[in-house]
């Protein structure tokens, strides 16, 4: 701090004290002349005088006032940041289980809520943890979805929480339709960023924006779950299929909210196909 600012900060802090004894002694000086024409006139002059330096003073400004003041609105800053924070996440929240409070009403399943609590990558594989488990009626193999379409199904369960295998899993297959043509598929997740259909015969056509939903042909899923649409069509050359990509309804890494069908698969159905086929085929 130099000379000039300690000097105008002892100014500001007694400033009264300072102006009240300077006009003290230059009244005294003034009363010792005697002529009250001239003491009037300067009267006048010195009033101005002070009135002027009182108003040009306060050009400059109070640097300890200023940095007290930004303190405090970097404080009201902060604050309302968090607070613009919290009111559009609620709203988001409130959106989302709204919707899912719509699918409820359509659906004559048994469904429960829950939250997503946190997200693991496994190499190329993605689960969820959800805020519910065995104490809610929670089992290995149900389904967890969105009000917009599939998100997986439960890989393990304990009494609070539950782990979901998500579709973005290479090992995980899914038996798909095409709403609009009935084409067929297996959906895989190709373990880099698309979930893709290969298996479409070069000979059919595939529309871009088609809906893709899961199939009767599914052991694991049940039918007419949405999944996502036909976002693009690629021919490769050295195969007889197209590479059909789809893009979800419900990306993993953004649900917040889910819904988990508290129906297991048909164990008669994939036992059955078990038995015929020697445990050898895959369940899809």
């Amino acid at each position: 701090m130099n000379w000039f600012q300690k000097i105008y900060e002892f100014f500001i802090k007694f400033r009264d004290y300072i102006v009240y004894t300077s006009l003290v002694v230059i009244s005294l000086s003034l009363i010792s002349l005697g002529d009250f024409t001239t003491i009037g006139g300067l009267r006048a002059s010195i009033v101005a005088l002070v009135g002027f330096i009182n108003e040009k003073v306060f050009i400059f400004p109070n640097i300890l006032a200023l940095k007290k003041e930004n303190q405090i609105l970097r404080e009201l800053n902060i604050e309302l940041s968090n607070e613009i924070t919290r009111n559009y996440l609620a709203e988001k929240e409130n959106r989302e289980l709204r919707k899912l409070l719509e699918l409820k009403q359509k659906t004559t399943q048994n469904i429960t809520f829950c939250d997503v609590v946190g997200i693991e990558k496994i190499g190329n594989k993605n689960y969820l943890i959800i805020n519910k488990g065995k104490a809610d009626g929670l089992d290995f193999g149900m389904i967890v979805r969105t009000d917009a379409g599939l998100v997986g199904t439960i890989a393990a369960s304990s009494n609070g929480y539950s782990i979901v295998e998500t579709i973005y899993n290479p090992d995980v297959h899914i038996s798909v339709i095409l709403a609009n043509s009935s084409l067929k598929g297996i959906l895989t997740y190709d373990g880099v960023r698309d979930l893709i259909i290969d298996n479409i015969p070069k000979t059919l056509e595939v529309k871009k924006g088609e809906e893709v939903l899961t199939s009767n042909f599914s052991s694991r899923f049940p039918p007419d779950i949405p999944i996502g649409k036909v976002e693009r069509i690629e021919i490769p050359r050295s195969s007889l299929f197209y590479r059909v990509v789809v893009k979800p309804y419900a990306y993993y890494s953004q649900v917040q909210q889910v819904v988990v069908i508290k129906e297991l698969p048909d164990t008669n159905k994939i036992n059955l196909i078990k038995e015929f086929f020697g445990n050898q085929q895959s369940i899809k």
